[in-house]
């Protein structure tokens, strides 16, 4: 049976709700949980590389487990558990403040854990979405979903600026430790059957890994699109790492500036988002990844040259983070939908787990040379090396059949 449109499909409704809210208190931590480090702790380049790489290490150490786990399991209960465990991570840098016993160490253990209850939701959500949506609804689910990302991106890095001024970085942390809270709630509310999925006893955990693995090893398509973006996160990340020590020591912004700066990604997010269904349809998926590639080329392009008065500064920053919110809905739309258009249903936890793998597993060397390579040779220095690398992942794409390719097969 067709699945409702999504304007009277409440259990979307209710995933997109609790999305939307976890998201923007996310947002506030992306900005806080740096913050912490470098206002309250001391920390350079180099241990908010290291607070970066903790956080994708469980994409490396921990994903394709979590894959399995997401194929086996109920996805609806792992939401759950994931969000809960999220709002208590995150709710632990408060308490350890107002306790006068925060350190780096926590900090590295809460991005660590923060970052494999984040994996087992990107999974078990991307894994949910068909079994609401359908497939033929998935793009405009997808472009749902990336337009409460936009929002969040918007709202989170304000809203986290001001809350850090006003209240210091730890205790603005706390909203998102409520937002995790208030999203388990949510998930918790909907009701839709998910599928059986048959169990194979005798298969093993690792004959579960390698069947995902090979199957998206053998689309060469898919395949090249993973490895187009894996060589484009290591500049993403890279930039992540250095980013908030960049604006703050060698373009003096203040946190309020600084959120409101990164904010500037929200409105341009929302419009990638409306105008990622029409342009796939009339350019096709190929050709839109690779559009969306070379608007992340050009941001990165501007990093290195933001200088003069704050403000001035912040207005480079901020035009860097409008062309990358482009870049994210455009990119993440097509190349999500296309994975859970092709992809057998038996095999999508394992599927994106394994292109997370290939994906992410560049982030963690990749933040923590780039804090390191900070220290030694200066951060622009290294963020132009990261544009050089953004560049080259287009080229890439360009380059390889992706470019002629329109729509998934039926």
């Amino acid at each position: 049976m067709a699945a409702p449109p999504l304007s009277r499909n409440s259990d979307f409704v209710k995933l997109w709700s609790g999305f939307t809210i976890a998201r923007v208190g996310s947002q506030i931590t992306v900005l806080a949980l740096p913050l912490t480090a470098v206002l309250l702790l001391g920390a350079g380049p180099t241990e908010t590389g290291l607070l970066v790489a903790a956080q994708m290490a469980p994409s490396i150490v921990a994903g394709l487990f979590i894959g399995v786990w997401v194929d086996r399991l109920p996805r609806r209960p792992i939401l759950i558990v994931s969000d809960i465990g999220s709002a208590v991570v995150i709710g632990s840098v408060p308490l350890a403040a107002a306790l006068g016993a925060l350190n780096l160490g926590q900090l590295y253990i809460v991005s660590f854990l923060g970052g494999a209850f984040a994996v087992a939701t990107d999974l078990a959500r991307v894994a949910f979405v068909p079994a609401l949506v359908g497939r033929s609804g998935l793009v405009a689910a997808n472009s749902r979903l990336q337009a409460s990302n936009a929002v969040a991106q918007v709202a989170g890095p304000s809203l986290g600026g001001i809350l850090v001024q006003a209240l210091t970085a730890p205790i603005a942390m706390l909203c998102d430790a409520i937002g995790f809270v208030a999203s388990a709630i949510f998930i918790a509310a909907i009701r839709s059957p998910e599928a059986p999925r048959s169990r194979e006893a005798t298969r093993g955990v690792w004959r579960e890994i390698i069947e995902g693995m090979r199957w998206m090893v053998r689309q060469p398509i898919v395949f090249r699109c993973i490895t187009a973006i894996a060589l484009a996160n290591i500049e993403w990340f890279a930039v992540q790492a250095v980013l908030v020590v960049y604006a703050t020591r060698e373009l003096g912004l203040s946190p309020a500036l600084l959120g409101i700066s990164l904010a500037v990604i929200g409105p341009l997010s929302l419009l990638g988002a409306a105008l990622a269904g029409p342009l796939t349809s009339r350019w096709g998926l190929g050709p839109v990844m690779i559009a969306a590639l070379f608007l992340e080329t050009l941001s990165r392009l501007l990093l290195p040259f933001a200088a003069g008065p704050p403000v001035q500064a912040a207005t480079v920053l901020g035009v860097s983070q409008a062309l990358l919110g482009l870049t994210v809905p455009l990119w993440g739309v097509s190349v999500l939908s296309l994975l859970q258009a092709v992809t057998p249903e038996n095999l999508l936890g394992r599927v994106n787990s394994a292109t997370r793998v290939i994906a992410f597993g560049v982030a963690p060397p990749a933040a923590f040379g780039a804090g390191i390579l900070a220290d030694i040779i200066g951060v622009r220095p290294t963020l132009l090396a990261s544009a050089v690398i953004a560049g080259l992942a287009f080229l890439y794409l360009f380059l390889s059949p992706v470019r002629r390719f329109q729509h998934p097969s039926p």
